[in-house]
């Protein structure tokens, strides 16, 4: 009797083991599996960011290129009509950049309108103030407005906008409600930025301060026509080698 104790005891204790074995085989199996599914994922992603970065720098490459380019064809000509047909260009991209020129591109027409209601405190509160349409031109700018115009006066980075009363000077030129700002970008990005909840629009809305939206297919912007002269500052020489 005691015998067959033994052996049975003896095989019980063999198919622990066993069993003992088999779960610690599973389980390296498991381990390595998601170890190797860790590292494919990893392979993946950083194969897709050296895919990016060499993209990346074969277009910097080319640009590069294409720039050297044009130096070598401006040191080597010698032919003025090239050399000024060059130089137009870039000043008219100096002027168009700096709002010297009309422009004409989709983008949106803003018309803001005072208050047709008073329900007592500060009257100032239900009438359009310079900061008010600060605010506008300022969320048109951050939304990638490439121009902007206050009924009918080019902003630029000179441009002032200030109060007197229920009076605007926009430029050094009076403006009275309702003003017409007119920006050319991307319309539905543009109308976004100013009826994004807590913004501008929202904030001027319990006043009775009307704001109207229009998308515009072919907005037309006129160019700044005041002089603007520096009395203070003065372009730094460049030094180094040129980029155009």
């Amino acid at each position: 009797m005691a015998h067959n104790k033994f052996h049975a005891s003896l095989a019980l204790t063999g198919i622990c083991v066993l069993l003992g074995v088999i779960i610690g085989i599973q389980f390296n199996t498991v381990k390595e599996g998601k170890l190797l599914s860790t590292e494919s994922q990893r392979l993946t992603e950083l194969t897709a960011t050296l895919k990016q970065v060499q993209e990346e720098n074969a277009a910097l490459s080319d640009k590069l290129a294409a720039q050297e380019e044009k130096i070598r064809e401006y040191e080597t000509t010698n032919n003025s009509s090239v050399l000024l047909d060059a130089a137009q260009k870039e000043l008219q991209k100096a002027k168009d950049f700096a709002g010297l020129t009309e422009v004409t591109g989709n983008g949106l027409t803003i018309t803001m309108t005072d208050s047709t209601y008073y329900n007592g405190g500060d009257s100032n509160a239900y009438v359009i103030h310079a900061e008010d349409i600060l605010s506008v031109i300022n969320e048109l700018w951050t939304a990638g407005a490439e121009a902007i115009s206050i009924n009918g006066q080019r902003v630029v980075t000179t441009t002032g906008i200030t109060c007197a009363g229920s009076i605007i000077q926009v430029n050094g030129v009076r403006a009275a409600a309702p003003f017409v700002i007119s920006a050319i970008g991307d319309a539905s990005v543009l109308q976004s930025a100013l009826e994004f909840p807590g913004g501008v629009i929202d904030n001027l809305s319990p006043w009775g301060i009307r704001i109207n939206i229009k998308k515009e297919t072919s907005l037309t912007i006129p160019a700044y026509t005041l002089t603007t002269q520096w009395q203070y500052a003065t372009p730094t020489e460049q030094k180094g080698e040129n980029v155009l």
